[in-house]
């Protein structure tokens, strides 16, 4: 079957879930992707997902157009994070690659792409296949619980009112709904989703690529792997040194931190003030980090969907302490893969008792490797997707056959 993927980003491998899903896709159908180019770092990663592809379009979206969108989305019903990322150009090239290529199905990733895929409906008649990922809504109504700053929460709240309208109104009309999570399925359905239109297929990890180390792990060592220019995961770093490393310190006072993504905030850059701890900015491979550390970190406050930032981590047989939001999506058990703390102080306790039990976090790492290997294989998730493409297509195909006139 001709695929075509959409994207609001070039997916690679902090991009991971559409980029294994391509790779592992392209084995069984041919697959081309139109995506917008928001950042110019982007696009030294087309190399890698452009041999899955048959074809790859880029289209910029340049700073200016977003902001100009935004602004005019301010008096509408129109969430900003979707209002960012309309582009006409990017409409046409789509429909350009699917007369071109002779698509037969259509996989939107993220709510950025559906005003994109929305006008599509209108003009090509095509099975749409939309990938939520996460129920944005439900990440929205976290933050706004979070959030301190009395106008930063009535911004959000703004936001979150425009979203549960946007997604309540806007997912009916693709053939197929997919999500990572169950948690975050039923938080979609609570919008009025109809259950049956949304199914859940998982991310999983490369466990090929995500290999645990034969060399020893560096004493009293921790790494926070993840994109730090989405807030999420820079409140969390933030909150953990702020709230938590300093009672670690209090009683191991040579534990050092590795902070470890791309993009870093000024407040997080900022933090490598202290020598015991160090902000990389953007690694090309985040393998050596989660390797050689003697606990991975996963402090999140605003969590959504399902984390990779844990999965690959585990994969790594790396010993995770991770805060309940961070793995809710995950079918993990509290001291027999990892292990769970929600305020600063259980979380502080359980990132020494894994430091000074090196026993417990040796049999944690490789219970966490097992899960993985276990649960979460791209493989399994692209089959999912073969499936439900069969199946949209097939649909599509009938209710054409039932709309034509009889003859005779």
């Amino acid at each position: 079957m001709r695929v075509l993927f959409v994207t609001p980003y070039v997916p690679s491998r902090i991009r991971v879930r559409p980029f294994n899903l391509i790779k592992s896709l392209s084995s069984i159908h041919e697959i081309s992707l139109v995506c917008l180019l928001c950042d110019e770092y982007e696009r030294e990663m087309v190399q890698d997902v452009a041999s899955y592809c048959a074809s790859v379009d880029l289209v910029p979206l340049p700073k200016s157009q977003a902001y100009k969108n935004c602004l005019l989305a301010l008096p509408s019903l129109t969430p900003l994070r979707v209002s960012y990322y309309k582009s006409p150009i990017f409409i046409a090239r789509i429909k350009q690659v699917i007369h071109e290529r002779h698509i037969e199905v259509v996989h939107g990733e993220l709510i950025k792409v559906v005003p994109a895929l929305r006008a599509l409906l209108a003009q090509v008649n095509i099975p749409l296949l939309y990938d939520s990922v996460d129920c944005i809504s439900w990440y929205l109504q976290q933050q706004y619980a979070s959030a301190r700053n009395p106008l930063k929460k009535a911004f959000i709240y703004s936001e979150l009112q425009k979203m549960r309208h946007y997604e309540r109104h806007s997912l009916a009309a693709f053939d197929q709904v997919i999500i990572t999570s169950g948690h975050d399925r039923d938080c979609l359905i609570a919008l009025g989703e109809e259950p049956s239109h949304i199914k859940v297929v998982p991310n999983g990890v490369d466990i090929e690529y995500f290999t645990p180390p034969l060399a020893p792990r560096e004493q009293d060592s921790l790494v926070f792997c993840a994109k730090l220019d989405y807030y999420p995961n820079s409140q969390a770093i933030l909150h953990f040194c702020r709230e938590i490393l300093p009672q670690v310190w209090a009683r191991r006072p040579q534990v050092r931190l590795s902070i470890v993504g791309n993009n870093p905030p000024p407040a997080v850059r900022d933090l490598s003030s202290d020598e015991r701890i160090t902000v990389t900015g953007y690694v090309p491979d985040i393998r050596p980090y989660l390797g050689s550390a003697s606990v991975a970190l996963a402090p999140l406050r605003v969590a959504a969907g399902m984390q990779n930032k844990v999965l690959e981590a585990l994969a790594m047989g790396s010993p995770v302490v991770a805060t309940p939001g961070s793995c809710r999506s995950l079918q993990v058990k509290h001291e027999t893969h990892l292990l769970v703390a929600d305020d600063p102080q259980s979380y502080a306790e359980a990132v020494l008792r894994l430091l000074e039990h090196p026993q417990l976090a040796q049999d944690l790492g490789n219970a966490g490797r097992y899960y993985v290997e276990q649960y979460h294989s791209w493989e399994a998730a692209s089959n999912m997707l073969s499936n439900l493409y069969s199946m949209i297509s097939t649909s599509r195909d009938q209710q054409e056959h039932l709309s034509q006139p009889a003859h005779g």
